[in-house]
């Protein structure tokens, strides 16, 4: 054998040695990240398995899947029990339609996120009525999906109540909007981007691949919001006119999502959408909870992103109010300040907050009459419980009143507030 003969041999031992000591070095990990996922004390973070690249929402919960025990998605793509999609005559379905924060990430097990508690207090409360809550909850998600969602999909369960916990995402995404320099001219906007099969094969698969990945994006992205801090903002880019843009659009997509639901006689009922700095705050001087909004929402300072929420759930109330819609303030609620929320965050709750957040709505709902409203009738009730109420609106405007619908009021129905 010659000198370059030799040579070749050896490096191709080489070669396959590093090859498989990747191999084994890329399996040991796997098997601990898996192990460490499934044996971790709270379920927080990145859940990377638990979605698929969806063509017309961009991601989408995979059906039939448990995510290391903490997470069950049912052949339905619901979280929690199997779903018929048929329901019996003499049950109230309630589907729960938002975004993480309806989906309950961060707490211990199905049966702990607040739509499923929401079941239990409603059966604990009011045992005369039997009661179905579906968590529709998807990460991620937007108003906008929402409404795709509710035409393409979730209109097929034929729910007599929607509870629309929604706002956290649509606010984030506008501060961003706002913050990110204006996107240049292209024939292909909103394309998705193109995935190698190896990379579609890992992302399905690698447990390890998944979260590596979105580390990189979250450190992309909070780098990308520090920078946009640090540069200063065009006057017509300013927070206030960022948000007052952000809350037109979120109140666009909101009411046609009631619209397409009133077509369908389907209740809605809105929650406001509370966080750990509660929801009529305008500024927060904790540093600890100054901190956690900084590292949550880089693409806004804190007393923006309070800010936000202020206008944001001024649009909740003012739609749910025109559309005929149930308003829920979760200001009495009392989830305030971090006991009610994971460690490190400030809008999704851990198991107290769920549970207190599930007790509350149990008790809205059933001062509002949304139940015995629904189980008197269907589409047709509902068609009559919204003329009533838009004549009711019409009146109140005529004479100069302002029209809230109250959750203490007979059956939903509206109250004209002198």
């Amino acid at each position: 054998m010659s000198q370059r003969e030799n040579w070749r041999w050896k490096a191709g031992i080489l070669v396959a040695v590093t090859g498989v000591a990747f191999v084994v070095a890329a399996l040991a990990s796997e098997v601990a990240v898996r192990y460490r996922e499934r044996h971790r004390a709270t379920l927080s973070g990145t859940m990377p398995l638990l979605y698929y690249r969806h063509g017309r929402l961009g991601h989408a919960l995979v059906r039939d899947f448990d995510y290391f025990g903490w997470i069950h998605i049912n052949r339905e793509g619901f979280r929690g029990p199997e779903v018929a999609m048929l329901k019996a005559p003499d049950i109230v379905r309630i589907m729960a339609v938002g975004s993480s924060t309806t989906f309950d990430p961060s707490v211990n097990g199905d049966e702990a996120a607040w739509p499923a508690r929401l079941q239990f207090w409603l059966t604990q409360l009011a045992p005369e009525h039997a009661v179905e809550v579906i968590n529709a909850g998807v990460p991620g998600y937007r108003v906008i999906d929402d409404l795709i969602r509710l035409e393409t999909e979730l209109f097929e369960y034929r729910p007599d109540v929607v509870i629309l916990y929604e706002g956290h995402n649509d606010l984030f995404s506008a501060l961003r909007r706002g913050r990110e320099p204006p996107v240049s001219f292209t024939n292909t906007p909103g394309e998705i981007p193109a995935l190698t099969p190896w990379g579609h094969w890992l992302s399905g698969h690698s447990l390890l691949y998944g979260k590596l990945v979105a580390r990189l994006q979250t450190l992309r992205f909070r780098a990308a919001g520090r920078r946009a801090l640090e540069a200063p903002p065009a006057p017509e880019r300013s927070p206030e006119a960022v948000i007052d843009s952000g809350a037109r659009r979120f109140e666009q997509d909101l009411t046609a999502f009631l619209a397409v639901a009133r077509t369908l006689g389907i209740r809605v009922v809105i929650p406001e959408v509370v966080q750990v700095s509660g929801v009529g705050a305008l500024q927060e001087n904790d540093p600890a909870v100054h901190e956690m909004w900084a590292h949550t929402v880089p693409f806004g300072r804190p007393e923006d992103v309070l800010l936000g929420y202020v206008r944001f759930n001024a649009v909740l109330q003012r739609v749910a109010v025109r559309s005929c819609a149930t308003w829920v303030s979760t200001k009495p609620f009392g989830l305030v300040g971090t006991a009610w929320y994971e460690s490190g965050d400030p809008v999704h709750f851990n198991d107290r907050g769920a549970d207190r957040m599930a007790h509350g709505l149990a008790e809205a709902l059933l001062r509002s009459g949304v139940l015995e409203s629904a189980t008197a009738g269907g589409s047709g009730a509902t068609a009559e419980r919204t003329s009533s109420c838009a004549a009711a609106r019409g009146q109140g405007a005529r004479h100069g009143r302002a029209l809230t619908t109250e959750v203490g009021s007979s059956r939903g129905h509206p109250q004209v507030a002198r």
